[in-house]
């Protein structure tokens, strides 16, 4: 296929699935929307994006399954846990004397367990009543079965493994019994860990402006939306924030247009900035 045809069915693509699915992916890199497109089209052994356009416009199955490929998640609990360390060694014990009520963002929170890692500092720092009281965690996605997913807070692992995967994930909190349930292959988060999170759809670009959030988390999502799309998240993100709010960001992603000069650096190691 010629390089220019291959271009225009891809962009025919894009509109088509932002028209039929209502998913904008123009506000995401090529080459991500590319990789997710490739993907399926190697799945039924198609050559052209007009192939599988034809497809995909027939096909309510396939429809659901391009939706899940290009809103995909990669999520543990304490996902790269040095991070988790800076909030609960540093950052968490200064708002907790600086503040009454804290309230607290996981943008892009798939399916719950970054939300519920906070959950569990703030119960482990405050204590279940005081945590209820003053914590208030909301985690925000744009896939509709991972807010399903999120708000059941109910987990599987492989039999022969479970426990020794809940201990190694939660290995510098003192008992992993305290904050879930298990039975079996599932671990279902407690009450107490459920009770200050809330979830809710929201697209980041097109959604409602949040504001009054002390600690914002948006790792490894902001890296597939261009750069002009990067410096508006950015702007919003420091808008969001009370004055001395801080924000983490993925490992592989940096700040980018005025955002560089707006944020002050609070741990560049583990990409944690603050607003001051």
């Amino acid at each position: 296929m010629e390089k220019k045809q291959q271009i225009r069915e891809f962009e025919e693509l894009k509109a088509g699935v932002k028209e039929l699915l209502g998913f904008n992916v123009f506000q995401y890199k090529d080459s991500y929307i590319g990789r997710r497109f490739d993907s399926r089209l190697r799945a039924y052994h198609l050559e052209t994006y007009d192939a599988y356009w034809d497809l995909l416009r027939r096909d309510a199955k396939e429809q659901e399954r391009l939706l899940q490929e290009l809103t995909i998640n990669v999520t543990e609990f304490f996902r790269d846990q040095p991070v988790f360390d800076v909030l609960r060694q540093q950052i968490i014990p200064c708002l907790l004397t600086k503040k009454g009520k804290i309230r607290v963002w996981s943008a892009g929170s798939s399916d719950g367990k970054e939300a519920y890692s906070l959950s569990m500092l703030f119960n482990e720092a405050l204590g279940e009543q005081q945590a209820a009281a003053r914590v208030e965690i909301l985690g925000t996605d744009i896939d509709a079965d991972c807010l399903d997913h999120a708000k059941l807070g109910k987990y599987e692992c492989h039999p022969g493994i479970l426990q020794t995967d809940i201990v190694k994930q939660l290995r510098f909190l003192p008992n992993p019994d305290h904050f879930f349930v298990i039975q079996g292959n599932q671990y279902s988060v407690k009450p107490a860990v459920k009770s200050l999170v809330r979830f809710e759809y929201h697209d980041l670009i097109s959604g409602p402006k949040k504001q009054n959030i002390d600690i914002i988390l948006c790792r490894n999502v902001v890296i597939y939306f261009t750069r002009e799309l990067q410096e508006v998240l950015y702007q919003d993100f420091f808008n969001a924030l009370n004055p001395g709010g801080f924000f983490v960001m993925g490992k592989t992603e940096t700040l980018v247009g005025p955002s560089r000069s707006m944020f002050t650096p609070f741990n560049l190691a583990e990409r944690i900035y603050q607003k001051t």
